[in-house]
């Protein structure tokens, strides 16, 4: 394990994409450099008023509007790079809107998540499809290579179903809660953009909340409101 990390790895701390190993390494090389260090936390300083930007529609605080505008270059170019082509514009206003959906665009399985999410509250209601309860953690893994959350006290496997992805089988386990709540965990062994803490987007009439563990991407999908979603998925990615 190298004890430098490269300048795409600190820019990769910076979004959130690095596994804890390597985050260890950057932190390590940052408590060296105050410089370097100062540069980053400013970095992520801009990141995170954008981020709550991208959640609050209420008029931007003046505070954050100066972080948006006193970007670096550098850090105006790695983000054109997240965004679709044709989408960069000139004006900050417009930039600042175009940087928020390229960076929140969810990653690709999640719209797979939704689609099973789906499919699987029809199921729940016609006589005819079977809902299959049984989830026996070792075989799945043994034939997949996915690894289940553990489910907190309180929620209740109904259904347990393979979906197709377009480069990996996915899990997708429904479950009820002790409340009456119904939700969907989907699961595949791809690491994808997904970020570490969970993020909630709204997708029709559902919520789905993302995020990754090492190799493994997961989606939880539900009725409730994005927040609700997000702390729910917090909670069991914790445990």
């Amino acid at each position: 394990m190298t004890d430098r990390p490269t300048d795409v790895e600190i820019d990769a701390y910076i979004d959130g994409e690095l596994d804890a190993e390597r985050r260890f390494v950057v932190e390590t090389h940052l408590s060296r450099q105050p410089a370097l260090a100062a540069r980053v936390m400013g970095d992520l300083s801009t990141r995170s008023a954008l981020r709550l930007l991208s959640h609050d529609r209420r008029p931007i605080p003046g505070d954050m509007m100066a972080k948006a505008e006193g970007l670096a270059p550098a850090q105006k170019r790695r983000w054109r790079r997240l965004m679709p082509a044709g989408l960069v514009a000139s004006s900050l206003a417009a930039g600042l809107a175009v940087w928020t959906v390229g960076v929140q665009h969810p990653p690709a399985y999640v719209n797979f998540a939704v689609a099973s999410h789906r499919i699987a509250m029809m199921r729940a209601v016609m006589e005819s499809q079977v809902e299959t309860p049984k989830f026996d953690a070792r075989e799945i893994a043994l034939n997949t290579r996915i690894a289940m959350p553990q489910l907190p006290d309180g929620w209740h496997v109904t259904d347990v179903q393979l979906f197709p992805t377009d480069k990996e089988p996915a899990l997708l386990m429904a479950v009820r809660t002790d409340r009456g709540n119904r939700m969907t965990i989907f699961a595949v062994h791809e690491k994808t953009h997904a970020p570490e803490q969970p993020d909630a987007v709204r997708e029709g009439a559902q919520s789905v909340a993302y995020w990754r563990r090492g190799d493994m991407s997961y989606a939880l999908t539900g009725d409730q409101e994005p927040g609700t979603m997000d702390a729910t998925a917090t909670a069991l990615a914790r445990i």
